[in-house]
């Protein structure tokens, strides 16, 4: 954001101060300008664009939601912005569709559980991508899941270990646009196995943003590859 040099990762922590915020934290992301911004000021001007589009569509398509928020010119390849868009997009749709009686506090309610566990450079040093605890929390809002719940958190569990399989399925290296897009398709799937509902829509195979991959994008690896 400072700068625009490649960023690197780390095994370890380093400690930083943030460009806007003067923040202090260990964080396993850094620039080799020494320049770095924490997650609170890297997300915010994007989160007001997501939130925007998620708050003020009526569409009752999550791929289609999801694929206007990734198009967003100030959103950028990699990062945890992507699970506010996997959690937003789907809840989105289901407030629309209406079958759950969705209002604009569930989608927030699960921005806040997504940024409990959705942080930069998580994926790579915990294993687990913030898109799958963003998409647990809409079925834990769905559900009525809390813990200790019985089949309601088993449910939750549930979708959130086949996300996982999913995004791990498409690792090497790692893509968060290709996340979100075969995250939806699990959890819609999901949910129309598990619930009487039937979302419009499906996602479009080609993807758009392969020449941004700032770790290379893994091509005819992946099924959004454009042919």
């Amino acid at each position: 954001m400072v700068c625009s040099s490649p960023l690197k990762y780390h095994t370890k922590p380093v400690q930083s101060t943030c460009h806007y915020c003067g923040k202090k934290d260990q964080w396993y992301i850094s620039c080799p300008e020494g320049h770095f911004v924490c997650d609170t000021c890297h997300n915010q001007e994007t989160m007001q664009r997501i939130e925007a589009l998620v708050f003020q569509t009526t569409s009752t398509d999550p791929f289609a939601i999801a694929k206007q928020c990734m198009d967003l010119d100030i959103l950028p390849m990699l990062g945890c912005q992507h699970a506010y868009i996997a959690g937003g997009a789907l809840m989105a749709a289901l407030k629309n569709d209406g079958t759950f009686h969705l209002s604009d506090d569930d989608i927030r309610e699960v921005f806040q559980r997504t940024g409990k566990q959705a942080h930069g450079g998580y994926c790579g040093v915990t294993g687990t991508c913030g898109i799958a605890p963003a998409l647990g929390a809409c079925i834990a809002i769905l559900t009525g899941s809390k813990c200790g719940a019985d089949k309601k958190q088993r449910l939750t569990m549930e979708l959130v270990s086949r996300v996982i399989r999913a995004i791990t399925e498409l690792t090497g290296p790692s893509c968060c646009k290709a996340y979100v897009r075969t995250s939806l398709a699990v959890t819609v799937d999901f949910l129309e196995k598990n619930f009487p509902l039937n979302l419009p829509g499906k996602d479009a195979t080609s993807c758009q943003h392969t020449a941004k991959h700032t770790h290379g994008c893994r091509q005819e690896k992946c099924p959004y590859y454009p042919e």
